[in-house]
């Protein structure tokens, strides 16, 4: 299914000034990456290209989640069984990712957060845990969305992590002892930390969550050795603020202004704007850009960001840098780039999935490019050193706020009708998100992009209302009661990035079944079911090949590494918080709360002894 005209596939040309201004972007860029390639963490550049190992969130630095090892594959997964499991002991759902280096597997749980290091010489063995003092009862009451952590960072003997309630901890992997320790946001105001840490060179890079709370989004670095801050820039506000020099080279006019993040946003509403950065990120070794997306709009009612008199005003307004992606560079912060995917963000639309770094082929050259489904609906393919779109965005789900992005502009095209305001009622899809923050999938393998597409539709009123201290600050009335849904409400979508075409998809009809996913080099991707199940599934055509119930639910993807006995496992974590839904003679049959209680299990699997047995006997009649 093609979502592409063939005239927009690779979009138009640039004039003549555009290819001047990206080929100087591009030579900046160029000698900063010569520059600085050794700032790049060596030790973990390294362990990344071990596939036994999964040091880092999503797997490598790229953000592709995903892992060559293919001794489980296609063929065989059916012969996997349970190995082990583990208890956690926190009752919520987890969505983050266990890491595991050196025989040793790192969890760690949402609130109240909890460090964790089983030993995979002896199943699981507690080694030892570390459980920080924290305010669980205070950040759990501002947290957006549940009380999570997604995930952890490993770099130079340390395990690196952030509590809900604005702690940033780096401990010794051996033995879990505090090695440093600072206090990163203010629960006064309403800010949390969310994200996990990026570690390039020396820097533990983070950001905050909040914006629900009319918090200013930041991202900060802090030293790997002694935890003292390196810098700390906002994504909105003066242009010293947000780390804007003259290395900041953006592709499009509309974001060539000074102070673009001032004067994009009516008199001072910047100050409250909210683009937090509490989604994933990734990171290019080659130019030392690290990326990440901006959190919604603050408040979501945009007439309060935006000249009364004048609205919408899009282009005058476009409210710079939130619901945007960012590049900056991972030594001195400095902003290279930024583009607004949906500027004036009315409808919630963050962005804080993975911004994939890949090499693709456009229009016959091969190109380093910026690969992401957008929680706005649509799909993006940017050149990764100047924000430049490659490729005419493309709507992958329903979306009713645009019909299209301008090539030239970088602007979407905005349906009139679906502009929010002051009690104003506007039907919206999708609704909250196209894609959400659940870990997507890139496999080298088949080419294709993973992910848990969204098909519900809403609507939303805007409402009257004030800023306060650390309180809610969203005026934006939202439901989905009395809203035609369509029959598909959700996919795990699998597309062709250069052709743009959909390859495959698994449709959902009883709820939108958004779940995080990874890939394999067996051809597998790994995921789970609102029914509480398990999955591996063929990632060349979308066929189900295994299937085990576990009996809770699934907020974080898989991992796979190899055991102390040379085997591959796989590992995950089966969760859902507490409050489970009743079940009566009247539920329907496909309910999830038929299929699943709250409970928090990791699961390991591996093959069969059988299985492995004949996967023995084939290598060493290959061998012959």
């Amino acid at each position: 299914m093609n979502k592409s005209t063939e005239s927009g596939r690779f979009g138009e040309s640039m004039s003549s000034k555009g290819s001047w201004r990206a080929l100087l972007a591009g030579l900046m860029v160029t000698a900063m990456g010569l520059f600085s390639a050794s700032f790049a963490n060596d030790e973990l550049l390294e362990l990344q290209e071990d596939p036994s190992l999964w040091v880092i969130p999503n797997a490598n630095y790229e953000g592709w989640n995903y892992s060559p090892l293919d001794q489980i594959n296609t063929e065989n997964v059916d012969q996997l069984e349970v190995k082990w499991t583990f208890q956690t002991g926190v009752l919520d759902s987890h969505e983050a990712q266990p890491i595991v280096i050196d025989n040793t597997m790192y969890l760690l749980t949402p609130k109240p957060n909890t460090l964790i290091a089983l030993d995979l010489e002896n199943e699981g063995f507690v080694k030892w845990v570390f459980a920080p003092e924290m305010d669980t009862e205070r950040a759990g009451g501002l947290a957006c969305c549940g009380a999570q952590t997604r995930g952890m960072a490993y770099a130079d003997g340390k395990i690196i992590f952030n509590t809900l309630d604005g702690q940033l901890f780096a401990v010794d992997k051996d033995d879990g002892s505090v090695v440093w320790q600072e206090v990163v946001a203010d629960l006064d105001i309403g800010e949390t930390t969310t994200t996990f840490p990026l570690v390039v060179g020396n820097n533990v890079i983070i950001g905050n969550e909040g914006g629900e709370r009319g918090v200013r989004g930041w991202v900060a670095a802090y030293d790997l050795q002694t935890g003292e801050e390196q810098w700390k820039f906002y994504n909105t506000g003066p242009d010293e603020e947000m780390g804007i020099t003259d290395r900041f080279q953006p592709f499009y006019e509309v974001d060539q202004v000074e102070n673009v993040g001032v004067e994009s946003w009516y008199r001072d509403s910047w100050q409250h704007g909210g683009g937090t950065s509490w989604g994933w990120w990734t990171y290019d070794p080659g130019s030392n850009l690290f990326y990440y997306g901006t959190a919604n709009c603050a408040p979501w009612n945009p007439d309060y960001r935006r000249d009364p008199a004048t609205a919408p005003g899009f282009e005058e307004y476009g409210n710079k840098y939130c619901a945007s992606v960012i590049a900056r560079d991972a030594e001195t912060g400095e902003m290279a780039w930024a583009y607004s995917t949906t500027p004036q963000d009315q409808w919630d639309f963050d962005e804080p999935g993975q911004n994939f770094v890949v090499d693709l082929e456009i229009d016959g050259e091969m190109r380093e490019t910026l690969v992401r489904p957008a929680r706005n609906g649509f799909f993006y393919i940017q050149d990764r050193h100047t924000g430049e779109l490659l490729v005419e965005p493309w709507a992958y789900t329903n979306t009713t706020w645009a019909d299209s992005v301008d090539m030239e502009t970088g602007l979407p095209n905005f349906n009139p009708d679906a502009i929010a305001g002051t009690d104003i009622t506007i039907p919206i899809c999708p609704y909250i998100a196209g894609n959400n923050w659940q870990n997507d999938a890139y496999s080298p393998d088949t080419g294709l992009v993973y992910f848990a597409a969204e098909h519900q539709c809403g609507q939303m009123t805007g409402m009257r209302g004030e800023y306060e201290h650390g309180a809610n600050y969203v005026l934006m009335g939202l439901t989905t009661q009395g809203v035609e849904q369509p029959e598909v409400l959700g996919e795990l979508q699998a597309w062709d990035p250069v052709t743009g075409e959909m390859v495959w998809s698994i449709e959902h009809t009883a709820t939108v079944g958004a779940k995080p996913l990874s890939a394999t080099g067996g051809n597998l991707i790994l995921t789970g079911t609102d029914q509480g199940t398990f999955q591996a599934i063929d990632a060349r055509n979308g066929e189900v090949l295994y299937e085990f119930r576990t009996g809770s639910d699934f907020r974080n993807s898989a991992i796979t590494y190899i055991g102390p006995d040379g085997n591959q496992y796989i590992a995950l974590i089966a969760s859902q918080g507490p409050g489970n839904p009743q079940v009566d003679e009247d539920t329907p049959a496909d309910a999830a709360g038929r299929f699943r209680r709250s409970g928090s299990t990791l699961f390991v699997f591996g093959l069969s002894d059988s299985a492995l047995e004949q996967q023995a006997g084939e290598a060493e009649a290959n061998a012959q």
